[in-house]
């Protein structure tokens, strides 16, 4: 019995052996998630801001385009912090929320997974500070994280359990920092006083911090800098640009030489250029290119890739010119077209794509603004998917 016992453990032991070889190493080159330090890129300057704005309590909001890097940078503070034991960390994306009720709920979740470790301390917890509110726990089959759902039924309820939960973070004895990405999705809510509700706790809480995140730059400078509203200069502000390109190069050419690997400076230029620096494009670019398992890449290998990656996205791309109006499609092709555009009543501008009246141009590029399908940044319009910009620059 005992020598079946003991073959059974080594064929056990041989088969995570296999599997171990057989693994791939990691991708440097992550375009879903912050990993680690070593596959992050620079951003030294923004993280010290960072780190030096929350060991001095004062609120800051990051403000970039998406997918520009705003999570990665905030989950790389965390890793900084990780260690430290006089600081509780929170991150929760609010983009998916509709309402206060659902913001509530999400944060509530966040919160009380992480003060709690077990389930029955996490629901003793949950019907002290909210069970007038009669919540419901959850854990999510893949995951395990904790879901909190609370039955509010009017504003009066909303009101008091977000007290509730301030309450609950002003009694913890580490101090509490608490990072909101999409922070100007709360414009959105049919709650009318959100902002005033969420600063009238924010500000009278000492032990939290906040970090706030969005990538609409006129939303949230507004919510933050215009007199009438409640967060007035209530927080610092981050503006994320794109990484410096020659860090970049750096970056990518010496991931590839500890694989054994080597990427021609010619190829690392056009993949910045052809991806305006973007990093969740260069990323994606990369990406497929370490996957390839080529052992030298030129220009003719990046051109492989990003052909490969529009032709994949056809279809999607396809579907925008029956969901936009004919007039804002063509605004989008002529934009895409231009790279970018400073004044988009220009009468040249107009006349070359054929794009008709300014007061039809200036509705249809409001209405692309709403979709997110373009952004004004550096006081000029720009698509903010660089892959349809390109997409659309071959049709």
């Amino acid at each position: 019995m005992r020598n079946a016992f003991c073959v059974i453990i080594e064929k056990c032991r041989t088969f995570v052996g296999k599997t171990q070889l057989s693994m791939k190493p990691q991708n440097p080159f992550p375009t879903l998630e912050y990993i680690s330090p070593v596959y992050f890129c620079d951003r030294e300057a923004e993280l010290v801001q960072l780190i030096d704005s929350i060991d001095n309590q004062r609120n800051i909001t990051i403000i970039s385009p998406r997918r520009l890097g705003k999570t990665a940078l905030i989950r790389h503070c965390f890793h900084q912090l990780k260690n430290r034991k006089d600081l509780s960390l929170h991150y929760f994306d609010i983009y998916a929320t509709r309402n206060l009720h659902e913001f509530i709920n999400l944060l509530s979740s966040s919160l009380i997974g992480y003060f709690e470790s077990k389930p029955e301390k996490m629901l003793a917890q949950l019907v002290k500070m909210l069970g007038q509110f009669r919540p419901k726990l959850s854990f999510d089959e893949l995951s395990g994280a904790p879901a909190v759902e609370l039955s509010l039924q009017s504003d009066s309820e909303k009101e008091q359990s977000l007290a509730a939960i301030f309450n609950y973070l002003s009694k913890q004895k580490q101090r509490v920092v608490i990072a909101i990405d999409e922070f100007q999705q709360i414009t959105n809510y049919p709650e009318q006083n959100v902002e005033a509700l969420l600063r009238s706790h924010i500000q009278s809480n000492p032990n939290v911090t906040m970090i706030f995140s969005g990538s609409n730059r006129r939303m949230l400078v507004s919510l933050f800098s215009e007199y009438a509203r409640p967060f007035y200069q209530s927080s610092g502000f981050l503006f994320l640009d794109k990484i410096d390109p020659e860090l970049y190069k750096v970056f990518i050419a010496s991931h590839f030489k500890k694989a054994g690997r080597k990427i021609a400076e010619e190829a690392l230029g056009f993949i910045l250029d052809w991806a305006q620096g973007h990093t969740y494009f260069v990323q994606e670019i990369c990406n497929r290119l370490y996957a390839s398992g080529l052992a030298a890449i030129g220009i003719p290998e990046v051109k492989q890739v990003t052909f490969q990656i529009l032709e994949e996205r056809a279809p999607l791309y396809h579907v925008f010119q029956n969901m936009l109006t004919a007039s804002q499609y063509a605004l989008l092709k002529a934009i895409a077209h231009e790279t970018s555009i400073e004044k988009h009543t220009a009468s040249s501008f107009l006349t070359r794509h054929k794009l008709g009246a300014a007061s039809t141009v200036a509705r249809s590029l409001e209405a692309l603004e709403t979709k997110d399908l373009i952004l004004f940044e550096n006081n000029s319009y720009s698509l903010s998917d660089i892959f349809l910009m390109r997409w659309l620059q071959r049709q």
